[in-house]
């Protein structure tokens, strides 16, 4: 019997040197390089010329004075401070901080959301005209929300000074997509070109958003807005002549060049930065004693960083710009997640958290990308539509004008014989984008 105790004892402790001999093995492993280049990509400096406009975009919902939004907004970062962020063991954000903006009286933009043009779906203006005398005290009300919509466009883009952390507040976006039925109620009641206005400077701060690479929320409602503002334009010029002007400002803000999928690298590097901000907020937080005993143990902080930052700093890689210049769907090719290596016996809540993590950012790419190709369709739809006249079928032509403008998605003929129809990446609404052209030089509404 004391044979077998003292075989069972070796056995025991031959084990316990093993497992401490892999996890000391595994702890003094060093970050990989091409995981610490991602790292060093991610954590680099960031700047950005002109103004910041994320004060206007921050207290966009409620009725305060321009010239106190930068004031307030330095207010509210210090109170956000100085607040005991979000921890797991809390389950739900602290309650101190509460926002200074609560003071002033709220622009609803969600208010009659119902009424409102569906984003996504088109068809916004038939959507107005239906509605006319309903919507017209309701547009009333948002004059003053669309009249700090239209501030924005007087920034040059929109970065949070926030710090980030898991419970780190974001603006409201919605008035930014809202407002689109405003300026399809100007259209509709014979105001031309303050439609036409409101939707290219929708257009303009779509294209702001998106290269300001703040965050992935951000970044999409860039390509979001891009999108509803795309569709209500090409509804408004199908109503007119093909020669009608437009504002300036409708060729920079629809030009299909490159802007949306430039976008892609500063977004991912932007969430990716964000991501590592929280990680060191929630590390850095009061925990209790067993939890700070585990997280030392099993969570090696800078190496999750640095497996993250290898998934997003990917898009920002060679082989992204090569799929991105063919206009292939980068959610097809992107690393999911760092997998598990030898490094994560001394990392296993790290490896854990990004494994769980990874499938995040699976897709969002393409949405940038389809906005660019939504671009494009559009600058083909334009350009078909001015030579109207042309006898020639509606593909010979299409074909002609792909020849000159190569690259980028391939724009077919639809179904009927005056529509293009371009195949979407991410298909969550819609798995194509269709543009219906006049079959007689004569304006038709578009789908």
């Amino acid at each position: 019997m004391g044979g077998f105790f003292r075989w069972s004892g070796l056995v025991v402790f031959g084990t316990v040197v093993i497992a401490v001999s892999l996890y000391t093995v595994s702890r003094l492993m060093p970050i990989p390089a091409e995981d610490a280049e991602a790292l060093a990509l991610i954590e680099a400096p960031r700047p950005m010329e002109g103004r910041n406009g994320f004060a206007a975009l921050w207290s966009l919902r409620h009725d305060v004075p321009v010239a106190e939004a930068e004031r307030l907004l330095a207010e509210d970062i210090i109170r956000f401070q100085t607040s005991p962020p979000w921890t797991v063991d809390r389950g739900v954000p602290p309650s101190p901080y509460r926002s200074v903006l609560e003071a002033y009286p709220l622009l609803d933009a969600e208010a009659d959301s119902d009424i409102l043009c569906r984003l996504g779906e088109g068809g916004c203006l038939r959507h107005v005209r239906e509605r006319l005398d309903t919507l017209a005290p309701i547009m009333a009300s948002h004059a003053a929300l669309e009249e700090r919509v239209a501030a924005l466009d007087a920034y040059d883009y929109f970065r949070s000074p926030f710090p980030a952390r898991p419970d780190t507040p974001l603006p409201a976006y919605q008035p930014l997509l809202s407002v689109q039925t405003s300026y399809a109620y100007a259209f509709a009641r014979g105001d031309h070109e303050a439609g036409l206005r409101g939707v290219c400077r929708s257009g303009s701060i779509a294209r702001k958003l998106v290269a300001s690479g703040d965050n992935l929320i951000g970044g999409v409602i860039g390509t979001s807005l891009m999108d509803a503002s795309l569709r209500l334009f090409v509804e408004m010029l199908a109503e007119l002549p093909a020669d009608h002007p437009l504002p300036e400002a409708c060729e920079d803000a629809f030009r299909p060049d490159g802007a949306m999928v430039a976008g892609i690298c500063p977004t991912m590097t932007g969430e990716g930065k964000y991501i590592d901000g929280g990680l060191r907020a929630q590390n850095g937080a009061e925990q209790p004693w067993h939890r700070r005993l585990m997280t030392g143990l099993f969570l090696d902080q800078r190496k999750t960083m640095a497996k993250g930052a290898r998934r997003h700093a990917w898009f920002c890689g060679a082989q992204a710009d090569v799929l991105i210049r063919a206009d292939t769907p980068l959610g097809k090719h992107a690393p999911l997640s760092g997998g598990w290596t030898f490094s994560c016996v001394a990392n296993a809540a790290g490896c854990l958290l990004e494994n769980i993590a990874a499938p995040s950012l699976a897709g969002y790419a393409e949405r940038f990308q389809d906005a660019e190709a939504e671009l494009r369709a559009v600058a083909a739809w334009r350009a078909l539509r001015e030579h109207g006249a042309d006898a020639r079928p509606l593909a010979e032509r299409l074909d002609e004008w792909q020849r000159a403008h190569p690259g980028g998605r391939r724009i077919r003929v639809g179904g009927s014989s005056y529509v293009l129809v371009i195949d979407l990446f991410n298909g969550r609404q819609s798995r194509v984008f269709s543009l219906l052209l006049p079959a007689d030089g004569k304006a038709v509404p578009a789908p």
